[in-house]
C-alpha cells in the first residue's frame, strides 16, 4: 500500500470508488430479499436471493463505470476499437480488484450472514442489516487490500491513479 496518503484521504478516495456501487448493490440485495421472502416465506431463499441481488447492483454500477473511465482514456481510433479495448480493461479491472472478495463474500460470508442473521437477532429487518454489515466488512477488507496492490492495473479515474501511480504505468496497463 502506498503510506504517503493520510487514512483520511484514502477514505474519501474509497468512498468515491465504492458508495456508487453500494447504492446499487444494497437496494437490489435488500429489494430482492424482501420480495424474495414475501414470495416464497424461506429465509434461505431471501438470503440467495440477497447474494445475488448484491452482486448484480454492485457490478453493474462497476462495471458502467469502468467502461465509461476506460473508454475516455483510449486514444482516439475506431469507436468499435476503443469500446472493445473499454470493455477489455473494464472486465480484467473488475476481475482482479473485485474478484476474491467477490468469491468468498457470495460463496461462504453473505449466504451465511443473511441466513443466520435472522435467526441471531430473532427478526428479519435487524438479522438482515447486521448480514449486511458483517458481509460488507468481510467484502471491503479483501476488495480494498487489491485496490490499493494492484491500482496499476486497474481503471481508475485519472484522479485516484495520480495519487498511486506515475500515469504511464496506469496507461500501459
Amino acid at each position: 500500500m502506498n503510506s504517503n496518503r493520510s487514512i483520511g484521504t484514502k477514505i474519501r478516495e474509497w468512498a468515491r470508488r465504492y458508495l456508487p456501487c453500494e447504492i446499487a448493490g444494497t437496494t437490489c440485495e435488500m429489494g430482492g430479499a424482501a420480495i424474495a421472502y414475501a414470495a416464497t416465506g424461506s429465509v434461505a431463499a431471501a438470503a440467495v436471493v440477497a447474494t445475488v441481488g448484491a452482486s448484480v447492483g454492485y457490478y453493474a454500477a462497476a462495471y458502467s463505470t469502468a467502461v465509461r473511465t476506460a473508454y475516455r482514456e483510449q486514444p482516439s481510433s475506431s469507436r468499435l476499437r476503443r469500446g472493445l479495448v473499454a470493455n477489455g480493461r473494464a472486465l480484467r479491472s473488475i476481475a482482479i480488484e473485485f474478484g476474491p472478495a467477490e468469491v468468498v463474500d457470495s460463496l461462504i460470508i453473505r449466504p451465511l450472514a443473511f441466513y443466520f442473521g435472522p435467526i441471531l437477532f430473532g427478526g428479519l429487518a435487524a438479522g438482515w442489516i447486521f448480514a449486511k454489515l458483517v458481509a460488507d466488512v468481510g467484502f471491503y477488507v479483501l476488495t480494498i487490500f487489491s485496490y490499493e496492490r494492484f491500482t496499476g492495473l486497474l481503471v481508475v479515474r485519472r484522479s485516484e491513479a495520480v495519487r498511486h501511480e506515475p500515469a504511464a504505468s496506469v496507461a500501459a496497463a
